[in-house]
C-alpha cells in the first residue's frame, strides 16, 4: 500500500512537474525515473512519441533517454487511460484523443458519445452567451430609440432593433431545439 501511494506521488510529481511542455533541465534528465515518466505520460493518453520531445531535451545534456523503460512504463499507463468505462469521462471533459489505445473500437465509440455531450454542452453555453449579450443589444437599442429625436437615425435603431429581435429568436430557436430535441416513441405492434 506504502509503496502504491508513493508511486502515485511521484508520478502526480513528474506530471505537474512537466505540464503540458517536455523541456527538461539538465538535473531533471538525470534523476528521471523513466519508467514513471512513460506511465504518466500513458496515463494521460499522449502520443507514443511524447519521448522524442525529452529525448532532444536531455540529448543537449549529453544524457539519453532509456526507450526501453519509457515504453515499459507507457504501455501500463495506457493500460489505465484505454478502460473503455472511462473513456465516456474523457470525452465529456473535452479531452483529445490520440488514437493510442489498443481496444480503440469499443474506446472510441464511449469517448465519441461523451465527446458529442462535450460539444452539446460549449454549444449551449455559447448560444446562452449570445442570447445574454443579444438581449442588452436589443436593451440599448430601445434606450437610443427612446431618446433620439431624429427620425432617420431613430429609423436605423428601429431597422437594428429589428434585426436584433430576429437574431435572438434564431438564436432561442437553435438553443431549444439542442437542449430539448424531439422525441421519438416507437410503437410495436
Amino acid at each position: 500500500m506504502m509503496k502504491r501511494t508513493l508511486a502515485k506521488g511521484i508520478i502526480l510529481g513528474i506530471s505537474l512537474l512537466l505540464g503540458a511542455c517536455s523541456s527538461l533541465s539538465q538535473e531533471e534528465c538525470a534523476a528521471m525515473s523513466w519508467y514513471n515518466l512513460g506511465f504518466a505520460d500513458g496515463e494521460q493518453g499522449k502520443a507514443p512519441d511524447a519521448s522524442k520531445g525529452y529525448a532532444d531535451s536531455c540529448g543537449e545534456y549529453g544524457i539519453r533517454v532509456d526507450q526501453a523503460e519509457w515504453q515499459r512504463g507507457y504501455k501500463k499507463g495506457l493500460e489505465l487511460y484505454c478502460i473503455p468505462e472511462l473513456a465516456y469521462r474523457k470525452g465529456r471533459e473535452g479531452s483529445e484523443y490520440q488514437g493510442v489505445c489498443p481496444n480503440d473500437e469499443t474506446f472510441l465509440r464511449q469517448f465519441e458519445r461523451g465527446r458529442q455531450e462535450y460539444q452539446l454542452a460549449a454549444r449551449l453555453n455559447e448560444l446562452s452567451n449570445a442570447i445574454s449579450q443579444n438581449e442588452q443589444d436589443i436593451y440599448q437599442l430601445e434606450q437610443r430609440i427612446r431618446k433620439e429625436n431624429d427620425s432617420a437615425q431613430r429609423d436605423s435603431y428601429r431597422y437594428q432593433r429589428e434585426r436584433a429581435i430576429r437574431r435572438d429568436r434564431a438564436l432561442r430557436d437553435e438553443y431549444n431545439r439542442l437542449r430539448y430535441p424531439p422525441r421519438v416513441i416507437e410503437f410495436k405492434l
